[in-house]
């Protein structure tokens, strides 16, 4: 009987440590904002649309989790979530479907609507291309 508890005990921290650990690499310790008022307020943006539970959506925002930390100071990351009014209305302004993005200026004039290529080195290389024109 002993022996069972500990196994269960060991089994449930292996599976907390290895859940902590997929949540920490898929960046979602710090949800990037719905916030689309930062716009046009003197750093330049990128805005993807996002629906909740698309596959397509939900793999370029994890793309964009992954490097946002190495750009946070030249760049403002946000979601315009398909789900709400305000989201669906800025997809609609830029043409945009679920998993594209816009890149907006620091003035917030767009600048570029791009899919976020999947590869981390092509989307790295496109984020330094887009803010060496802007900067």
């Amino acid at each position: 009987m002993m022996m069972t508890k500990r196994i269960a005990v060991i089994a449930a921290s292996l599976v907390a440590l290895v859940a902590l650990g997929y949540l920490l690499t898929m960046g979602l310790g710090k949800p990037i904002s719905t916030d689309l008022s930062v716009i046009g307020k003197g750093k330049p943006v990128l805005v993807l649309a996002y629906e909740n539970f698309s596959p397509t959506g939900g793999d370029a925002l994890n793309r964009l989790r992954q490097v946002r930390s190495d750009y946070d100071s030249r760049l403002d990351f946000v979601v315009a979530d398909l789900g709400t009014p305000q989201g669906r209305a800025f997809a609609s302004r830029y043409q945009l479907v679920d998993g594209q993005a816009v890149f907006l200026r620091q003035d917030g004039q767009p600048l570029q609507v791009t899919s976020i290529p999947a590869d981390e080195r092509e989307l790295r290389s496109r984020l330094e291309s887009v803010l060496a024109g802007v900067e």
